[in-house]
């Protein structure tokens, strides 16, 4: 996979600065850090930092993976039901 260049990460990172509403919802929303800094094309790290930064309490890897547990068997339930 090819690395974003530098102006691609920094319009990334603005991206994710203008949405700031939108992107503290979907994370209290449930949604994982992972999937939102994929979404938006910017590094774990850096919306870690950028979370931190805006005093949005982060979760612990237990409150993470029971989450992923909970999602990923409202996923299996939805395709028994076929």
């Amino acid at each position: 996979m090819p690395h974003a260049q530098p102006t691609d990460r920094a319009a990334a990172r603005e991206h994710v600065l203008a949405d700031k509403d939108t992107v503290i919802k979907r994370y209290t929303d449930e949604e994982s850090l992972a999937s939102i800094a994929r979404a938006y094309g910017v590094l774990d790290a850096w919306l870690t930092n950028q979370f931190i930064t805006w005093g949005v309490p982060l979760r612990t890897h237990a409150q993470a993976m029971a989450l992923w547990r909970q999602h990923r068997a409202a996923d299996a339930e939805s395709t028994f039901r076929r």
